[in-house]
């Protein structure tokens, strides 16, 4: 779990760098407020912490680092905030939420694009799923345990668009499913 932990902290990260005027778009998204996450008060028996993560941490963390890197820099990555959750009782032990900030609705759509097509071998070691009820073109992964490590519980990753923003989830415990992870997504996208 540790390392899906880190390899998760790959997808915030924060690149700057356009030449040139950016189109009305770019300009409108770069002037928006940094992105949402979850508040502190969402998962009331769980306690948070608000992080940041640098490019290299985040870029380190994936199998293929300098790729990720790349991708990012042509998507017109802007900028990213999240939150993470632990302990409790509940469906989830941990939860992390990030947003992140893209110049323009193509780039957040391309980052979604790379999580879709991307995230079994880069992230977390899953099978693609499309439950009802998530935002219309979410990319939603689910990783159930194969009895190898005792400590390996079902765990779920969700990236979808809003605007020039990508709401990311991820989300794993003992007692965690598919139908308590679309309530969370729920709880997220009403959020922004």
């Amino acid at each position: 779990m540790a390392r899906v932990t880190r390899i998760v902290s790959v997808l915030a990260v924060v690149l700057v760098g356009c030449a040139g005027s950016p189109s009305e778009e770019t300009a409108e998204s770069i002037a928006a407020d940094p992105p949402v996450v979850l508040s502190a008060t969402a998962l009331p028996r769980m306690t948070s912490v608000a992080s940041s993560v640098d490019v290299d941490d985040l870029t380190n963390e994936v199998t293929h680092p300098d790729e990720l890197r790349a991708m990012l820099g042509e998507a017109g990555f802007a900028s990213a905030a999240q939150r993470s959750f632990g302990g409790g009782t509940g469906a989830f032990a941990r939860v992390l939420a990030r947003g992140l900030s893209f110049a323009t609705e193509t780039g957040a759509a391309a980052f979604v694009r790379w999580i879709g097509d991307h995230a079994p071998e880069e992230i977390v070691t899953a099978e693609r799923i499309f439950p009802a009820g998530v935002p219309e073109g979410a990319a939603v992964f689910r990783h159930e345990p194969d009895g190898c490590c005792h400590n390996d519980v079902p765990a779920f990753v969700a990236a979808w668009r809003r605007g020039s923003s990508v709401l990311f989830l991820h989300a794993g415990g003992p007692r965690a499913t598919t139908e308590a992870f679309v309530q969370l997504i729920t709880s997220y996208d009403e959020e922004v």
